[in-house]
């Protein structure tokens, strides 16, 4: 029998945007309808989670540290929380607008930039764990920088070859909390020495503040009529007019206003 198979990685992020990798997803769908949802927890990067920020996964005991979590036939609720039924009004207009023509629910999750408002939790393409070498990598700035890309890499479930030094899943909690460490108080000591500096500028007078990037008002309404016309994905838009995603929406908000002046 016929199948379609999709993957994709149930991800968090904290406050240093580190992105951890806690959960492989895969939906299968069969040609007579029936489907199975599997998921495959990534216990040692959960473990680096404090309770604050990470309280598990929706309709998932993880207490039980099975392997594989497996929903046949039967919508998890990690899924029905975020994805939209065909019930819901505009059920085909939202599918067109991030250029799908049945629903997939983990591409559409991975599509779609809606936060959902239960969890910080969001869906990324599948990460495949690999073996990042620190002495085949690229030279780095300073330490900090040097620091910041192992954790990623750690955060993310990936494995390090350091020094001849394999860090896996049996060593990771206790190097990730090492560096993590280490680089708050550098990010600490480097926002207090910034402060110093502007606090000496404002002294002098010479103080203007953070420049704000100029914006393509051009390309931007015409990015903004290619979301509307579902032909681009506001996250699309944003990376095109190089800017983040909340400024997309901070300046969609303020050309509203001006239309909406103008009609007036």
């Amino acid at each position: 029998m016929k199948s379609y198979v999709s993957e994709g990685t149930i991800a968090i992020r904290d406050e240093y945007q580190l992105t951890y990798a806690v959960c492989d997803l895969s939906y299968t769908l069969w040609e007579d309808g029936s489907f199975r949802y599997v998921f495959r927890p990534n216990y040692s990067v959960i473990s680096l989670l404090d309770s604050s920020l990470f309280q598990g996964i929706p309709g998932l005991n993880l207490d039980l540290k099975k392997k594989e979590y497996v929903r046949e036939n039967k919508e998890p609720v990690f899924i029905s929380e975020r994805v939209p039924s065909k019930r819901r009004e505009g059920y085909e207009e939202m599918l067109r607008a991030v250029g799908m023509s049945f629903m997939d629910p983990i591409l559409y999750l991975i599509k779609t930039d809606e936060q959902y408002f239960g969890d910080p939790l969001f869906v990324m393409e599948k990460h495949e764990k690999i073996l990042y070498a620190i002495e085949e990598a690229n030279p780095y700035q300073n330490n900090s920088a040097l620091t910041r890309a192992i954790l990623e890499h750690l955060s993310l479930g990936d494995d390090l070859l350091m020094d001849g030094m394999v860090i896996d899943d049996s060593s990771r909690d206790i190097v990730f909390h090492a560096l993590l460490s280490l680089y708050s108080r550098s990010r600490f000591a480097a926002k207090e020495k910034q402060q110093e500096g502007i606090e000496q500028a404002k002294a002098r007078h010479a103080y203007k503040g953070r420049k704000k990037k100029p914006l393509n008002e051009l390309k931007f309404r015409e990015c903004v009529h290619e979301v509307e016309q579902g032909k681009m994905r506001p996250k699309e838009a944003a990376e095109l007019l190089h800017i983040s995603i909340d400024r997309y929406y901070r300046e969609k908000k303020r050309l509203q206003k001006e239309n909406d002046t103008l009609l007036q």
